[in-house]
Formats: C-alpha cells, sequence, structure tokens
C-alpha cells in the first residue's frame, strides 16, 4: 500500500532531492488520516506513463511491454486488499506502506507479480523479475536484515537469475536491451511512486539512457526536464481514504505531467 497525506504541502526546500529519499521519507511517516493507493493501481499508472513516453533514447514498447509495466506490481492485490477490509472493519486498523512489511511477505508479492507479468510475454516477465532482482540486492547490501532474512533475499535474487536466462531464450531481445528496457521500468515505477505519495519536493532520478532526469511541481501539474511525456498528458488515480467518512470514501487523484 503506498500511502499519502489528504493535503499535501507546498515544499519550502528548493533543493534537488533524490526522488526515491523523498518518496521513503513519506512512506516511513505515521498518519493518522491518508489516502490509500494500491500497489497494483500504482503500477497501472507507471504502465499509463510509459505509454505517453515521447523520448528517442528510450527503447520502443510495444504493447506486451507495457502490459507487464502496468502488471508489475500485481502480487500486493491480495495483500492490499486485505489491508483495505482492515482499515474498514469496526476494529479499524491503520494501513501501512509497504516499506513496513516484512521481507517474507514482499519476497512473496514480488513472485506472484513475476508470475503474473508472464502472461505479457517472455520479455515483459525477465524486465518485471530482473528489476525485483535489482531491489532485493540492493536491500541484500543494506545493513539491518537478519542472517535468516538475508539468506531468503539471497535465495530469491538466486532464483530469479535462473528464471530470466529461461525468459531470454523465449524472446528476441540481447540482454543489453532487456537491461535498458528494465531500467525503463525503474524509471516509470519511481515516477508513479512519487506522484501517488503525494510529494511536493524537486527531485532528481538517477541516472539513466545518458541523463539524470528532475522533476518540479507547478501550479498546472508535474514538469520534467528533459520533457519526455507528449506534452499536457493527463493520468488519473483511485485512492481510498483512511479514515472513511460519512461524505468521503474514495477518489480519483488527477495528475498532469508535461
Amino acid at each position: 500500500m503506498i500511502l499519502r497525506p489528504l493535503h499535501s504541502a507546498e515544499s519550502a526546500n528548493k533543493q534537488w532531492l533524490p526522488a526515491w529519499q523523498v518518496v521513503e521519507q513519506l512512506q516511513r511517516q505515521k498518519y493518522e488520516s491518508c489516502w490509500m493507493i494500491t500497489q497494483p493501481s500504482h503500477a497501472a499508472l507507471a504502465g499509463e506513463i510509459a505509454a505517453k513516453l515521447r523520448s528517442p533514447q528510450f527503447p520502443k514498447l510495444d504493447a506486451d511491454l507495457l502490459r507487464a509495466i502496468a502488471l508489475h506490481d500485481a502480487g500486493w492485490g491480495i495483500p492490499d486488499a486485505q489491508a483495505i477490509t482492515r482499515s474498514r472493519s469496526p476494529k479499524r486498523q491503520e494501513p501501512k506502506s509497504f516499506l513496513d512489511t516484512e521481507i517474507a511477505e514482499f519476497l512473496d508479492a514480488w513472485t506472484q507479480s513475476i508470475q503474473v507479468a508472464q502472461s505479457a510475454g517472455a520479455a515483459g516477465a525477465y524486465i518485471v523479475s530482473r528489476h525485483f532482482q535489482r531491489l532485493a540486492e540492493h536491500r541484500a547490501g543494506a545493513a539491518g536484515d537478519t542472517e535468516r532474512d538475508c539468506k531468503k533475499l539471497q535465495a530469491f535474487v538466486t532464483y530469479e537469475s535462473q528464471r530470466q536466462k529461461r525468459l531470454a531464450t523465449k524472446q528476441s531481445r540481447s540482454e543489453k536491451e532487456l537491461e535498458l528496457l528494465t531500467d525503463l521500468l525503474q524509471f516509470c515505477d519511481l515516477l508513479s511512486l512519487y506522484i501517488c505519495s503525494g510529494a511536493r519536493e524537486r527531485v532528481v532520478f538517477p541516472e539513466c539512457f545518458g541523463f539524470k532526469p528532475r522533476l518540479s511541481v507547478q501550479v498546472e501539474g508535474y514538469r520534467l526536464d528533459p520533457s519526455l511525456i507528449e506534452t499536457r498528458a493527463n493520468f488519473s488515480v483511485a485512492a481510498l481514504r483512511y479514515p472513511e467518512t460519512k461524505e468521503i470514501s474514495s477518489t480519483a487523484i488527477q495528475i498532469q505531467i508535461s
């Protein structure tokens, strides 16, 4: 689950901050009330963003790859639905961010997501697998996990390496092309996470395709530099209110990127 403040305040910080750092800070906060955006909804937004990319540096995306990007967090569907049910129950439970899940839980969600992505073809499944493998490698390189959890992460990395070898033989793209497609998925993923989390800070994204995209919040919406998306692209993402009220239980957050 992605948690978003009910009202996102303007940021007084004029510095350019790493995009993931800003997302992480917002997801580590505790909210008495907030919007809840499911991981599958966030992934669908990432897929819509990918479909409107308009930069010659980016690899061409066919319908199967766009579908894989849109499904890359499908494995969170059941855990997020259960969290919504708990948040609506008489003994109302506060929703928790995806960053507060246990390793076993998110590894299971990642594995389920990869399996769903296989319905979009071998190349799409490959980049989703590689995406989560990169995240697992990054987590394994950070301190703080128990030895048992580190072994789970390493087992996941090893298994996905084997899966990727099998998938690579079932499609025609080179390993280099697949790595670039994974970069593209991760850019769209992080951009969607930033938007869904309600962040307002100026941010810079990790370097990809020879440049570091920057994103700022304008009166009319978000502005990317360089411009990577078709002019005045409009999106929306569904959000549920926590706690729900008689007046408001859900909304559609409108987004414009230029």
